[in-house]
């Protein structure tokens, strides 16, 4: 597509960005897609890995021909010296004629703010984490200080606001849109047979754990319970890192069962949310740690995608997830011993619950639907005119 409205940065740059990669995190991949189907010419900054060892083709056939993207390795230490703040400083101090610079993660915001400062245009920050689930580093100040600069501030979740300011010391009424994480579900392949793909057995009736297989997730208290399904359910836990996979089981081998199916094939966009479509439900359960679970809420990926797959939830007892009971959209649970009672309440009844999950993914927290406000506000602050 030939550019008609001139070329904007966005800069993806997220903590861990070896596993938070663009594709996993749709509300920033969406953006970048969104923004180029208007007209706009994207350079997207990455820093991770090709996960085929070859960028010119990694994200081929995902993003249109308007977006260049650019590779990064991540550097923990300054080529020349202690300071790395500036190393990077000046290695982004350069003007490209960028309209805009978007900018995603603490160090994704200072290398954005650089950039926009050196195209002398508006910079705009994509909060994805709550600064306080991060140890105090010397990027903490320096996020701050890009929001200090943002002419706007986007986040996954409307709740978020009030207390992502107060951590970013800036005004609560700092201007500030919303772009849910839910992925944009192209049409998949039904006719997948993940029976006979993951070698379940032909009765089982399977859910899924998608996502980092950790603790934070609490994937040890989902297994644990497994034990105590009903039958003929099964569990899929999905992993696209085979070391990830291999490393949790070896620590916690007393937590195999032969109910517990794993899959660490990487698979596309199309493949897991055809996956996610053909499981009778999926799991979103998380270890309340402070605001940055508390207030997860449309952040939540694996719960969201589940959502627009069409398939429930069996999620945690979140403040920021009670839509899922308002909604009838799965069932929350307040601790591991109310799984299988969830588990069996969900059996069989996947077609029930398919039109309200797709009906409020479509209707309520599409990223479609926010995407004119968001636009609205965009132009409003920054001059940009992004249509809608």
């Amino acid at each position: 597509m030939e550019s008609m409205l001139g070329k904007l940065a966005f800069v993806h740059y997220p903590h861990g960005p070896k596993n938070a990669r663009l594709e996993t995190m749709p509300f920033a991949l969406n953006t970048v897609m969104s923004l180029a189907h208007i007209g706009w010419t994207v350079d997207l900054y990455l820093w991770e890995r090709p996960l085929f060892g070859k960028p010119a083709s990694d994200y081929q056939g995902l993003l249109p021909q308007n977006v260049t993207v650019k590779y990064f390795t991540e550097l923990r230490y300054s080529p020349v010296g202690q300071h790395l703040e500036s190393w990077m400083q000046f290695r982004f101090d350069q003007k490209k004629d960028y309209l805009g610079v978007f900018g995603l993660g603490q160090k994704g915001a200072f290398i954005g703010n650089v950039i926009a400062q050196a195209n002398g245009c508006p910079f705009i920050q994509i909060v994805d984490e709550f600064p306080s689930n991060w140890p105090q580093s010397m990027w903490t100040p320096l996020e701050k200080a890009a929001a200090h600069n943002a002419a706007m501030i986007i986040v996954p979740d409307p709740h978020q606001v009030p207390l992502i300011c107060e951590e970013l010391d800036i005004p609560p009424t700092t201007p500030h849109a919303t772009l849910p994480n839910v992925a944009v579900i192209q049409p998949y392949d039904h006719k997948i047979d993940w029976h006979v793909r993951l070698k379940l057995p032909p009765e089982s009736i399977p859910f899924l754990y998608a996502g980092t297989v950790d603790t934070w997730a609490q994937v040890p208290e989902i297994l644990k319970t497994v034990a105590d399904w009903p039958e003929p359910a099964v569990l899929i836990v999905h992993s696209r890192s085979r070391g990830e996979v291999e490393a949790f089981r070896e620590k916690y081998p007393d937590l195999e069962h032969s109910r517990v199916y794993w899959s660490n094939q990487t698979l596309s966009q199309d493949e897991l949310n055809s996956l996610v479509a053909y499981c009778e439900g999926s799991f979103a359960l998380y270890q309340n740690s402070g605001p940055h679970i508390e207030y997860v809420g449309f952040s939540s990926g694996k719960l969201m995608r589940s959502l627009a797959c069409g398939s429930p939830v069996i999620a945690s007892q979140l403040s920021s997830f009670s839509f899922v009971e308002a909604e009838d959209l799965g069932i929350l649970v307040e601790d591991s011993s109310d799984i299988p009672a969830a588990v069996e309440r969900l059996m069989g009844k996947r077609e029930e619950f398919r039109d309200r999950c797709l009906q409020f993914c479509q209707a309520k927290a599409s990223f479609a639907s926010y995407w004119p406000t968001f636009c609205e506000k965009l132009f409003k602050v920054t001059g940009i005119e992004l249509e809608p």
